[in-house]
């Protein structure tokens, strides 16, 4: 299974000034997909506007269609995708967009073709081809273009099971490995361990040994608490119970946000084989992002972090 041809034909769509949540809903519609659901809103802001994209798409035997199999979310975490006008193109900070909206090109086109996964697939993402940056170290980020407690409360949904949060994650120096990695699983406030069943699928995928984000507590905390966070790869969490991975699209060395012509098709289409593997074993019980009688055991024991974690993020 290659997903090469969703990444190049999803960048070919995105790497244009004049992109927006329309024409990404009419390339899904244009493709003839069966049943699949693209909503489109615009969300503005003083600083911006961006165009939020949802694409649900039905499972076999998912809730949608009164089963009762596990829904998968795939969030596309992004400031924007271009910075213009002070950039001119796709900027690094694209990679989560470009994952999101090729997984969802492929899991549809495998539906069409009668290869249907068993639970629903929540793709969620947003375009700004016109995003603000801002500054960090090592390098500058991009910045969202509306508040990000917005953005992540639309990210999420109470239908989904489960979610992978996938994120270029290149402004950094703890991260030294082109291609991609994957977080511990992040619930309820909790960081718990790596999944052994997603470090099997990215072996499976790549062929190399498992490449781990090593985040922290600081990296999980709401971004109003002002200290420094990797990036915001892992917020989803404040908003759901669902467990949280993050996908991060990395590089050996430092790399801005904000940077054009750092496109890795290769990383980003190992990336997106990943997402759609996960996919397609979630449902089927092949693969637990935690394992629910430890959990038991850490709340039993410890109780729960949620509130304290979660101070000062809005409801």
């Amino acid at each position: 299974m290659s997903t090469l041809k969703h990444v190049l034909q999803i960048i070919d769509i995105l790497d244009n000034p004049n992109v927006s949540g329309e024409k990404i809903r009419r390339f899904f519609i244009d493709q003839g997909f069966k049943d699949i659901i693209v909503d489109v809103e615009t969300i503005k802001s003083e600083k911006s506007s961006t165009d939020f994209i949802t694409i649900t798409i039905p499972g076999a035997s998912g809730k949608i269609s009164g089963g009762t199999y596990q829904t998968l979310g795939i969030v596309g975490r992004l400031g924007g995708i271009g910075a213009r006008p002070s950039e001119i193109g796709l900027v690094s900070d694209a990679d989560g967009a470009i994952v999101a909206l090729a997984a969802a090109y492929k899991i549809a086109e495998m539906k069409n073709r009668e290869e249907v996964i068993l639970g629903d697939i929540k793709i969620t993402t947003h375009i700004c081809p016109n995003a603000p940056t801002r500054p960090h170290k090592p390098a500058p980020m991009m910045d969202t273009p509306i508040d990000i407690f917005t953005l992540l409360k639309k990210e999420v949904s109470a239908d989904m099971d489960a979610i992978l949060s996938v994120d270029a994650t290149k402004a950094n120096l703890v991260i030294n490995h082109t291609g991609f990695a994957i977080t511990p699983t992040v619930k309820e406030g909790w960081i718990l361990k790596v999944s052994e069943e997603l470090i099997d699928i990215y072996i499976k995928v790549t062929g190399e040994p498992p490449v781990i984000v090593p985040i922290t507590m600081q990296d999980i905390l709401p971004y109003s608490t002002n200290v420094y966070h990797l990036n915001s790869m892992m917020q989803p969490w404040l908003y759901t119970r669902a467990p949280v991975v993050g996908v991060a699209i990395t590089t050996r060395m430092v790399v801005p946000g904000s940077a054009t012509g750092a496109t890795n098709i290769i990383s980003l289409e190992n990336a997106t084989r990943f997402v759609v593997e996960v996919a397609k074993q979630f449902s089927r019980g092949r693969v637990r992002f935690y394992d629910e009688e430890e959990w038991k055991t850490i709340l039993a024991i410890h109780g729960s972090l949620r509130d304290i974690m979660k101070k000062g993020a809005p409801e």
